[in-house]
């Protein structure tokens, strides 16, 4: 996939919702805010030197940030935004809950990968990791996609129960 491509099947753009779920519009300035570090990165490995054979890699810092910023949202996800929305939408509708035993899943599977991503990447960089860092970052950003559709199916039936809520 072609790094526009990217940038595209990413929905940083996700609408706001209700002032008072102001936590979940924090978690989209953060998937924003995340999707932006990770294009920097990615852009600068798959930039090439002048000299053909040899590829331009971000700096082991930018790469430690990275890591720490992908881990917060990882774990602000998982033990304060997904518990919120699932208790919200079972003190409305048990039928809802169907949509997050499905979802949640999906979700946990790319916390798996994102943390073998965080572990290889985020200490002891060497250049012989830093030569799979473009081959890692294309299976990482396969990996985000997947998370943010599936969060935004937990946000989407929490705007439907709160519809029904209040309707």
């Amino acid at each position: 996939m072609a790094e526009s491509q990217f940038g595209k099947s990413f929905n940083t753009e996700l609408q706001n919702v209700d002032a008072k779920y102001s936590w979940i519009n924090d978690m989209i300035r953060a998937r924003q805010e995340l999707v932006l570090k990770y294009m920097g990165i990615l852009s600068v490995s798959l930039s090439r030197s002048s000299n053909k054979n040899d590829k331009c890699l971000p700096s082991y810092d930018d790469v430690y940030n990275f890591c720490n910023l992908l881990t917060d949202y990882v774990s602000h996800g998982h033990f304060d935004l997904y518990p919120k929305i699932i208790e919200l939408m079972e003190n409305v509708s048990g039928r809802s809950l169907s949509i997050a035993h499905r979802t949640m899943p999906r979700i946990e599977n790319t916390t798996d990968f994102v943390m073998r991503f965080t572990d290889k990447y985020a200490e002891d960089l060497n250049e012989k990791k830093m030569d799979s860092l473009q081959k890692d970052l294309s299976s990482l950003g396969k990996c985000l996609e997947t998370r943010f559709k599936n969060e935004d199916r937990l946000i989407i039936a929490l705007r439907l129960v709160n519809t029904l809520v209040q309707g």
